[in-house]
């Protein structure tokens, strides 16, 4: 379907959804949401996982040339962070830093990226 569009169309319709607000997230009391938490804000030292905090910002909000995390889908999450762990989607920074989660450790970063 996009390949119809025009360069022009495409870029005003990337524009659009870029300036729209973030979605604030939904409280999780769960403990992959702590959990998540956890991993986000001191990321796991043993597994040479570093905060992702340190780059998407405490908050999530990303800036210029670091993505928002904040309010994401789960779901959208864990596909993204299993695709830079196994390098199926190429980013050598988020590839390093993801290599070392494993299935449970993602879920619970997706859980707790969607209550900011």
């Amino acid at each position: 379907m996009a390949a119809r569009l025009s360069d022009t169309l495409v870029a005003g319709i990337a524009d659009y959804y870029a300036r729209q607000p973030p979605v604030p997230g939904a409280p999780d009391g769960s403990a992959p949401a702590a959990a998540g938490r956890r991993i986000y804000t001191e990321g796991i030292p043993a597994t040479g996982v570093p905060p992702c905090a340190g780059c998407h910002g405490a908050g999530g909000e990303g800036n210029a040339v670091i993505p928002r995390l904040a309010g994401q889908h789960g779901p959208y999450i864990e596909r993204q962070l299993e695709a830079f762990a196994t390098n199926a989607r190429a980013n050598e920074i988020m590839h390093e830093n993801s290599k070392g989660l494993n299935a449970e450790q993602i879920r619970a970063v997706a859980a707790y990226l969607q209550t900011l």
